[in-house]
């Protein structure tokens, strides 16, 4: 499994009730307090990201990659890697599905959704789940899985990697964008 890692922290630890709830209260806004405390900076962030995975192919080998955006209530990742695949690769056949933990959140995401021409495709999905306990979704089941600014709010991070080494296919890409620096040797490059 190869990964991307833009700034990985592991050092949140509240309950997932709590971070449930934090989020519920949030939904709305989400996108604009990201504004805030990065000053807009993680918008670049998030395009340099998508940029680096480069989703969609250009040869048609590999028609119809599998992507899960973790933590992506909003959609706005998986926005993003449908855009570019779109424009870059002409590729209309590669889907994401959006995981979170938060209902709310993802009610802003479907509300964003149905704003594109995505809606309503098989293109894109979205699913209330923990990213610790990803049972819904099959072994070697995604080519890439994104995290953005999500694992500092997992309360078990080792499983959630092992979640997301269980779904992705060999030679799947597991990309992390977070805010903070990197704590994990392993994880640092």
């Amino acid at each position: 499994m190869r990964h991307i890692s833009l700034n990985s922290c592991f050092t949140y630890s509240e309950p997932s009730s709590a971070v449930k709830g934090v989020f519920s209260s949030v939904a709305s806004s989400y996108d604009v307090m990201n504004d805030a405390m990065s000053l807009g900076v993680h918008r670049l962030w998030k395009d340099d990201l998508i940029s680096q995975l480069n989703p969609g192919q250009a040869d048609q080998t590999r028609p119809g990659i599998k992507c899960i955006d973790v933590a992506g209530g909003t959609g706005d990742i998986a926005l993003r890697i449908l855009d570019d695949a779109r424009t870059k690769h002409a590729d209309r056949t590669l889907s994401v599905q959006v995981v979170d933990i938060n209902p709310e959140m993802l009610n802003e995401g479907r509300k964003r959704a149905r704003q594109t021409m995505y809606w309503n495709t098989p293109q894109i999905g979205f699913h209330e789940g923990n990213a610790q306990e990803m049972d819904s979704f099959a072994d070697n089941e995604f080519d890439l899985y994104t995290i953005a600014f999500g694992i500092r709010n997992c309360t078990d991070i080792p499983a959630v990697l092992r979640q997301a080494h269980r779904i992705l296919k060999p030679g799947g890409v597991f990309a992390c964008l977070e805010f903070s620096r990197v704590e994990q040797p392993v994880l640092a490059q």
